[in-house]
């Protein structure tokens, strides 16, 4: 995001932000970074187990940290504009931040400044539809700088904050296959879809999730304007499915105390809930929508499942001891793959009136590669048929 040598002070006009005056200080680069890496890089080479290849990170971390607030003391203390009291203030800021591994960012202007979101050209969303099973969903793409700068509040800021255990969606290392796979060999298994997922998230919402990370109001206020788009999680942007995340933490872990107390498993990707267990579970849809009410969501009627010899979990079928791609699913790709073969691509195309379908090559190994994840070797042979057309 480019790189800002040492500090910049300067005061902030409205006298209600939290701090008056502001260190501008870009911290992803600071200038003894290269100087400090050298140096633990030194003390530690001799030791290479895991255990200490941890321990040496964190001492990097603590030495950034150190390094950082000792540049921001000195550079505060160099003049005489700021009390004692008021620089205690903004390094005790700094440090909560430091500690949870945030970038510190003081205020809105501090954002823009970092995020280069000075200015920017509306209308900064495009809209579109994608066509779904039931029908067409609406997705707000932001321009390619406003992207640019929520990727950067999704890396840097959300996607250091821990999320519930409950949550598998848009979460490294879970999945649809992780989501799935707490219910098999459960006898019966509850289904049900929050209603406008997205949009259902209030900025108001969003912007509690910076507070609570540690923000100041005015840092999270912009941050918040940055990720938001009429008052709301725009579909669309690479921050909203983490931010929701975060805002479904404590709906997560309420609903996880309900799944205890009746000794069901309950897990959820982004807006599907699944509960599973042993006894009957219709006593459970009343208890759930009381409780997505109290967070501002609504339930997907058509949407609710009870499932006992056919289980169907984020489009995965559960059996006994095992999970499986649909039959439909794996039809479909093998017709697709067959005409192909004995037409051609285009001919192919041209017979099922496609011919505009861009990046048909890549839709068919996705799929591919889908099947893999649940099911390695029928998805490695489906890899080798698509190998073997003439592209």
């Amino acid at each position: 995001m480019g790189q800002y040598s040492w500090f910049t002070v300067y005061k902030i006009r409205k006298p209600d932000y939290i701090l008056k005056f502001v260190c501008l200080f870009h911290t992803m680069k600071l200038f003894s970074i290269e100087t400090l890496k050298a140096d633990f890089h030194n003390k530690c080479e001799s030791r290479e187990t895991k255990d200490f290849n941890i321990k040496k990170q964190d001492y990097f971390w603590v030495g950034l940290k150190m390094d950082y607030i000792q540049r921001l003391e000195n550079e505060m203390c160099r003049t005489d504009a700021y009390e004692s009291e008021y620089i205690a203030k903004c390094l005790r800021y700094a440090e909560k931040l430091l500690d949870s591994e945030l970038p510190v960012l003081f205020d809105r202007k501090h954002v823009n400044k970092v995020l280069k979101m000075w200015q920017l050209k509306f209308p900064c969303y495009s809209s579109f539809y994608i066509k779904g099973k039931r029908k067409y969903r609406e997705i707000m793409a932001p321009s390619l700088k406003l992207k640019r700068g929520q990727r950067w509040i999704l890396e840097n800021i959300l996607e250091k904050i821990p999320l519930s255990q409950y949550c598998h969606g848009f979460v490294r290392g879970r999945s649809i296959v992780t989501n799935a796979r707490g219910h098999i060999g459960k006898a019966r298994i509850l289904t049900m879809d929050i209603q406008d997922f997205f949009p259902s998230i209030k900025e108001e919402q969003v912007r509690e999730v910076f507070q609570s990370a540690g923000y100041s109001l005015s840092a999270a206020e912009r941050l918040t304007e940055i990720c938001c788009f009429q008052g709301k999680l725009p579909q669309g942007a690479p921050s909203s499915p983490y931010l929701a995340n975060l805002f479904c933490r404590e709906l997560d872990e309420e609903l996880g105390e309900i799944a205890r107390k009746y000794e069901l498993i309950y897990t959820r990707y982004a807006d599907d809930m699944t509960f599973s267990g042993d006894k009957e579970l219709e006593f459970l849809i009343p208890l759930v929508e009381d409780m997505l009410r109290k967070y501002g969501f609504s339930i997907n009627e058509e949407k609710t499942r009870i499932g006992n010899n056919h289980k169907m979990v984020t489009g995965l079928l559960l059996e006994e001891n095992t999970m499986k791609i649909p039959k439909h699913f794996k039809r479909k790709l093998k017709q697709e793959i067959y005409y192909c073969k004995k037409y051609g691509v285009f001919s192919h195309l041209q017979n099922t009136g496609e011919t505009n379908r861009v990046n048909f090559r890549e839709y068919l190994f996705g799929k591919a590669y889908y099947i893999k994840m649940v099911e390695p070797k029928t998805g490695e042979k489906f890899l080798k048929d698509l190998d073997s057309i003439q592209w």
